[in-house]
């Protein structure tokens, strides 16, 4: 594990008041390295170790039970949930592009941490990814239909006995499908989903791909995501020969290209362009009726830095929205110093507090910035 001794000042980025700043070890200061250093160590260590990895001893282990839940037009969404006695809340999580409910070592340290305070878990494999990609052809979306999705499963976890007071967590792409899904609560009258939380959202695809694109690190990184979208893709053609033409697969050699190939025209997008252009979650920001908050690093690697201030004014516009910016902390990691009895996971730990907030009342709707309406 990494040593976390050193002490070092908070970050001129400071989050709102009342929250534990964040501090990062030193050597984990540039957002590149902490996001490579994070992925490698934790990633790899889950990978080999599972739920008996060494950094999540200290907390219980999530009795999971398997199910295939049903989302919008009926696809078929396989996952893993669990509710404990006297549940407070539900929590619904969904993990990154290249993600599955075995890898995304990160949802997993959440679960564990939300569940050992009393929430009710799923940990889904969303639409053309994990389990789910063996059930049904239809690609994914960006959270064009996600968001009516993660509807539909919070209906299906309250008949199952979980509270109804469900709160939609997201990480990286899977951020942008949490804010696609407190959309849809709001445009299909849900009176269970209260509100969001989101690490490291992907919040503006075409603007981000060109960022990445442009430096040798981002086009490495690119290259890498491309490798797992083929071979998702290969696999899609090989167990739904007949909704996936072998040409297209082979015409995959980037991640615009994917889209191209296998979302834009299924879903009726004009053109990739059009596409991420209507499914940004940037543009949500300001005009979602649920709470959300957000937390993001400057340095995120992954995203172009120019949606920095634009995020910071769209959230600033919204009197539910809430936004915890700090200046160091890469992507889907803002891996700290341990202060206050708290481990090394700053963000996981931010996103816990966020959800007992919503789920005990603390935040609710029409109040703003976290100020009770009591």
């Amino acid at each position: 594990m990494f040593p976390l001794s050193d002490r070092l000042p908070s970050p001129k980025l400071s989050p709102a008041s009342g929250v534990l700043p964040y501090r990062p070890p030193r050597y984990l200061r540039d957002g590149l390295v902490q996001t490579l250093a994070v992925s490698l160590w934790y990633g790899r260590s889950w990978c080999w170790w599972g739920d008996r990895v060494s950094w999540m001893r200290s907390l219980p282990h999530v009795p999971w039970q398997e199910k295939v839940f049903r989302g919008a037009e009926d696809v078929p969404l396989w996952g893993i949930w669990s509710c404990p006695p006297q549940a407070i809340g539900t929590l619904i999580l969904n993990y990154g592009i290249a993600g599955t409910t075995q890898t995304a070592w990160y949802a997993h340290a959440l679960a564990r941490k939300v569940h050992a305070r009393g929430f009710a878990v799923l940990l889904y494999d969303w639409r053309s990814h994990g389990r789910t990609a063996s059930l049904s052809p239809v690609p994914s979306s960006d959270g064009w239909r996600e968001g009516s999705d993660q509807v539909q499963l919070a209906s299906q976890l309250v008949a199952l006995g979980c509270p109804s007071a469900v709160i939609l967590v997201g990480f990286s792409l899977g951020g942008q499908l949490a804010l696609w899904g407190l959309k849809a609560a709001a445009a299909e009258g849900s009176t269970s989903i209260r509100g969001a939380v989101v690490l490291s959202p992907n919040l503006e695809s075409d603007r981000s791909l060109t960022h990445l694109e442009s430096t040798r690190a981002g086009r490495a990184i690119a290259s890498n995501l491309t490798r797992e979208l083929q071979r998702a893709a290969r696999d899609r053609q090989r167990d739904f020969p007949d909704a996936i033409a072998p040409e297209s697969v082979a015409r995959i050699d980037s991640i615009r290209a994917f889209d191209r190939e296998l979302v834009v025209d299924y879903y009726g997008f004009a053109s990739v362009e059009d596409y991420y252009r209507r499914t940004s979650g940037l543009y949500l920001l300001d005009k979602l009726a649920l709470p959300y908050l957000v937390i993001y690093a400057a340095d995120d690697p992954m995203f172009d830095p120019t949606l920095v201030p634009e995020l910071a004014a769209r959230v600033a516009a919204n009197p539910l929205g809430r936004l915890l910016l700090t200046a160091n902390g890469g992507h889907v990691a803002h891996v700290g110093l341990p202060a206050m009895g708290e481990d090394e996971f700053w963000g996981l730990n931010r996103m816990v507090d966020f959800c007992v907030q919503l789920a005990t009342g603390y935040i609710r709707v029409g109040c703003a910035r976290g100020r009770s309406c009591r």
